[in-house]
C-alpha cells in the first residue's frame, strides 16, 4: 500500500512538474492580461499547486516515517546528513511555491479590494515559511558548526531567503496598497519567485535522476542550487524597475539614476 501511494505521488510530480516548467514560460513572453497569459497562468498555477503538495506530502513522510517511505528498515537517526538536508530543502521549496502562486493569486484576485488581501490562508501559509526557514536555517548551521561540509551553506543560505521572504510578505499584509500598481509588482514578483523554485528543484533533483549523480560534480555540485536564484532574483528586480518606470510609480531618486544611466 505505501509503496502504491509513493508511486502515484511521484507520478504526479513528475507529470506536473514538466508541464509547469513548460507552462511558466507561456506568460512570460506573452502579452499580460491577454488571453494566452491567463490561459497559461491557470496552467501554471494548477501544477505548482500540485508539485507543492506532492513534495510537502512526500517530505513529511520521509521525515516523519522513513521506514515505511524507503521501503526498508531504518530510523530517522541512520539517514546521513545530507539526505536529510536534501529532504528538508525540497519540503522548503514546496513551501515557498505553495506561497508564492497562494500569494500571486490572492494579490491580484484583491487588486481592488485590497482589504480582502489578507485571508487567514495565505497568514498561514506565510508563517509556515517561516517555520520551514527557520528550521532549515538552523539546521543547516548546526551542521556547518559541526564541521560536516561546506555543502550545508546551502540549507543557510536558503533558510535566510526565505525569512527574509516572509518579512516582505509580511509588511505586503499589513499595507497591500502601498502604490496603485503594488498589486501587479507583487503578483509578477510571486510568480517569478515560483519560476524560481521550480527550475531550482528540477535541476537539484529531477535532472538528477534523469541524467545521473555525475551531473555535476566536484566544485561545481552547488551551482544547481543557486543558478536559478542567481538568475532569476536580478531579473526580478529589473523587470519589476521596468514597470514602476513605466507605470510612474519609481522612486525619485531611482528614476533620476534611470534617466542618467539612459
Amino acid at each position: 500500500m505505501a509503496e502504491t501511494i509513493h508511486s502515484v505521488l511521484r507520478m504526479l510530480h513528475i507529470f506536473w512538474g514538466f508541464l509547469g516548467l513548460a507552462a511558466f514560460w507561456a506568460p512570460v513572453f506573452t502579452k499580460k492580461g491577454g488571453k494566452a497569459h491567463i490561459r497559461a497562468g491557470k496552467v501554471f498555477t494548477a501544477s505548482a499547486y500540485v508539485v507543492a503538495l506532492t513534495a510537502l506530502g512526500s517530505c513529511c513522510w520521509a521525515l516523519a516515517h522513513p521506514s515505511s517511505f524507503t521501503g526498508r528498515a531504518i530510523t530517522w537517526f541512520e539517514i546521513p546528513a545530507e539526505q536529510v538536508m536534501f529532504v528538508a530543502i525540497l519540503g522548503l521549496l514546496a513551501i515557498f511555491l505553495l506561497q508564492s502562486v497562494e500569494t500571486g493569486l490572492r494579490v491580484l484576485r484583491a487588486r481592488r479590494q485590497p482589504e480582502r488581501y489578507a485571508g487567514q490562508r495565505l497568514r498561514s501559509v506565510n508563517g509556515l515559511q517561516a517555520l520551514a526557514g527557520a528550521a532549515v536555517l538552523l539546521f543547516g548551521a548546526y551542521h556547518l558548526i559541526r564541521g560536516h561540509g561546506p555543502m550545508f551553506c546551502i540549507p543557510v543560505g536558503l533558510g535566510l531567503l526565505s525569512l527574509q521572504d516572509f518579512r516582505e510578505n509580511r509588511r505586503f499584509l499589513a499595507d497591500p496598497r502601498p502604490t496603485p500598481m503594488a498589486w501587479w509588482y507583487k503578483h509578477m514578483e510571486c510568480m517569478l519567485g515560483a519560476g524560481i523554485a521550480f527550475h531550482t528543484a528540477f535541476l537539484v533533483f529531477g535532472a538528477r535522476s534523469i541524467f545521473g549523480e555525475s551531473l555535476i560534480e566536484g566544485s561545481w555540485s552547488f551551482l544547481p542550487w543557486i543558478l536559478p536564484t542567481a538568475v532569476g532574483l536580478p531579473a526580478v528586480h529589473f523587470w519589476t524597475r521596468y514597470y514602476k518606470k513605466k507605470f510612474g510609480e519609481l522612486p525619485a531618486k531611482s528614476a533620476e539614476a534611470a534617466e542618467m544611466q539612459s
